[in-house]
């Protein structure tokens, strides 16, 4: 499960983010026109026929490090300080060990449209998937490639004139990869797995019918005969020599959908699978990824007046989640991460996180759409959760997962956009889940992640919970086990123009004040001993000052020296204060989830689990602050969030943090 990236500069925040997302893969585009100049390989003078391009091919693989052809120098000189400058600027090295560092598998989509070329041409274009293939696997492990993006929109056209250039392309390129792969694997003791996705085709389906899986007789004559989705599965065991082999030449199925509902993505992973068995010559089903999809496209976006906030869209992209992972996809990445400056000066609509569009391109913060993403990971993604399946009390069938890790099971619950609010009613008896707890957190028009609910779970397994209109939930049914909680063992408010704060804080206020009166606040746990917890929440009481929900960001800090300190708005720690935005995200700050609280008094809760890993074991601490995620974040400016502080006399409304084991 993971997005499709943007920027990824030095120095940035991205890789925090990335880690808030928890996502497990990325995909990014990387021409050749960047990554591999020509003037870095041999032109091919010579080439002229199939024996010569094998010929030289051998040669080159018998010493791939010091050889004729490739100018490792140039390469490495590129791949480490090259800023790639088509839309998404990143340095190559510097993006994989961040995604190494944080256990996220990249998807490669590397290529070039030059597939229409004689044999010295194609010697080139073999030696380009060779050389940045072979580069990555040592240090970075990478394993997956998409091979040409797109290759049945009418933009490629110009170079893959037919599907006789497309198919030799792709068992050429599939070639290198796995010439590169093998190379590593033998010359440094790797174990690593060559991993082609073909075809990367627009879509499989529309209201026409199953294009472009199968013929496509319209203005787009390349397709008339066989489809781009048969062709390629037709060939999925001829080499480039046109001889039979007895191994895939790609390795999953990968195709792209927008616009579409979820009710479309079941019909085509049947669909698809059955077009496998009756296509492929071993009557294989691949695995499928969709390593680009969203409720819409860039361009719909723009016209369409709503986006990633907008609750028809979010809840759609819940729903189709679902259906994913009742599928068994392989798996799904969203397109994008960042809402990047397209080439028209108009932010990419299908963007989940807020990016500076200048700078290192920081995040400023995460859409409805993220956050629902979020909620999906942290119950679904990852091979050793087992699928189980539910149903409510209305008939739906509800995917369950088992994270034996954290002893939780997790049900995905979107709500139908446009449904009313009703009860859920959920048979939990068969999952044997007796003195577990439930906890509910919500996306939907008030909330952004935040819990709505914890219970415990009913002797006899059923329980029914009020559900929204509008709202996606992630309900987690947690194991028994223990619990202790924590009340803070420092808190700071900090108000701009206003006095210094020091000691314990008997009220504590988060805003975004434009006229001169924001606030922050800060909250320091000693954790002291105990076993390690495996489920974290932070629990703070108080309301919004103009009656309706107010949603602020929650940082985990791993340093809490302030604590015991006078704080002035100048001297808060890691608070840029002009901006009035948190500093040193990815060093000493970390996000941890939107935390809402409604207008009337009470708690708000939030899933703090993932802060744990940055903590240095013995205390934890938070800043929560109500920061702009773009220009036009302004419709929160004003209203303060007031909440009990630890010198509060109610000792039930101080703040705590509670953790389970």
């Amino acid at each position: 499960m993971g997005y499709n990236t943007g920027h990824f500069m030095p120095g940035s925040n991205t890789s925090a983010w990335l880690e808030y997302s928890r996502v497990n893969a990325v995909r990014f585009f990387a021409r050749f026109e960047d990554w591999c100049p020509d003037e870095a390989f041999d032109p091919g003078a010579g080439i002229s026929a199939i024996d010569d391009f094998d010929a030289a091919k051998e040669e080159l693989r018998r010493s791939p490090e010091d050889n004729r052809f490739l100018d490792w120098e140039l390469l490495h000189e590129v791949f480490e300080h090259h800023v790639y400058s088509n839309t998404n600027f990143y340095r190559l090295n510097y993006q994989l060990a961040e995604l190494r560092r944080l256990g996220i598998t990249p998807i490669i989509e590397a290529a070039q449209l030059r597939w229409n070329s004689p044999w010295s041409g194609l010697w080139q274009q073999w030696q380009k998937h060779y050389a940045l293939t072979y580069h990555l696997p040592p240090t970075y492990d990478v394993e997956r490639f998409n091979f040409i993006n797109e290759p049945d929109h009418p933009s490629a056209a110009k170079d893959i004139v037919d599907q006789r250039v497309y198919v030799r392309g792709l068992q050429i390129a599939s070639d290198a990869v796995r010439c590169a792969i093998a190379d590593v694997n033998q010359r440094y003791g790797k174990h690593l797995r060559a991993l082609v996705h073909a075809p990367v085709i627009t879509h499989v389906s529309s209201s026409r019918g199953n294009d472009h899986m199968d013929a496509d007789p319209d203005a787009d004559a390349r397709d008339d005969e066989y489809g781009w989705g048969e062709i390629s599965l037709r060939n999925l065991r001829t080499d480039y020599h046109g001889v039979p082999v007895d191994y895939d030449i790609f390795n999953v199925f990968d195709t792209h959908h927008y616009n579409k509902t979820a009710g479309v993505y079941a019909y085509e992973f049947a669909m698809m699978r059955q077009r496998m068995r009756e296509y492929t010559p071993t009557g294989t089903e691949l695995p499928i990824v969709y390593s680009e999809f969203n409720r819409r496209n860039t361009s719909a976006f723009e016209t369409s007046g709503d986006d990633l906030n907008t609750p028809m869209i979010y809840c759609d992209l819940a729903r189709i989640w679902g259906e994913a992972v009742t599928a068994q996809a392989e798996g799904m990445i969203t397109f994008k991460f960042q809402n990047t400056m397209r080439a028209n000066g108009i932010p990419y609509g299908t963007g989940c996180y807020y990016v500076e569009h200048g700078g290192v391109y920081d995040i400023h913060g995460a859409t409805k759409a993220a956050e629902v993403n979020r909620l999906f990971a942290k119950g679904f993604a990852g091979e050793q959760r087992g699928l189980l399946r539910a149903t409510t009390g209305d008939g739906r069938t509800v995917p369950v997962s088992r994270d034996q890790r954290t002893r939780c099971h997790h049900l995905w619950l979107p709500h139908p956009s446009g449904s009313p609010a009703g009860d859920v009613s959920l048979d939990l008896s068969g999952l044997d889940l007796s003195g577990g707890q439930v906890v509910v957190e919500e996306v939907g028009p008030t909330y952004s992640g935040g819990i709505t609910t914890i219970a415990p779970l009913p002797a006899d397994g059923r329980i029914t919970l009020a559900q929204p209109a509008d709202a996606v939930w992630l309900v987690t049914v947690a194991d028994p086990g223990e619990s202790r909680s924590y009340e803070a063992s420092a808190d700071s408010s900090v108000i701009q123009g206003g006095p210094p704060s020091i000691g314990a804080q008997q009220s504590l206020a988060v805003a975004l004040d434009p006229s001169g009166s924001s606030a922050v606040s800060y909250l320091a746990f000693d954790l002291g001993g105990g076993p390690a917890a495996r489920r974290a929440v932070l629990e703070v009481h108080g309301s919004s000052t103009d009656g309706g929900p107010l949603t602020v960001m929650v940082y985990a800090m791993t340093d809490t020296s302030w604590a015991g300190r006078e704080l002035t708005w100048e001297s808060a720690p890691y608070l840029d204060s002009g901006a009035v935005r948190p500093a040193s995200v990815g060093d000493r700050l970390h996000p941890a989830g939107q935390l809402t609280a409604t207008g009337a008094t009470g708690p708000a809760r939030l899933d703090v689990t993932d802060a744990l890993r940055h903590g240095p074991g013995r205390s934890l601490g938070f800043l929560l602050i109500r920061e702009r995620k773009r220009a036009e974040d302004t419709a929160d400016d004003g209203p303060r969030l007031e909440l009990a502080g630890r010198a509060d006399p109610g000792s039930a409304a101080r703040p705590r943090l509670h953790l389970y084991s």
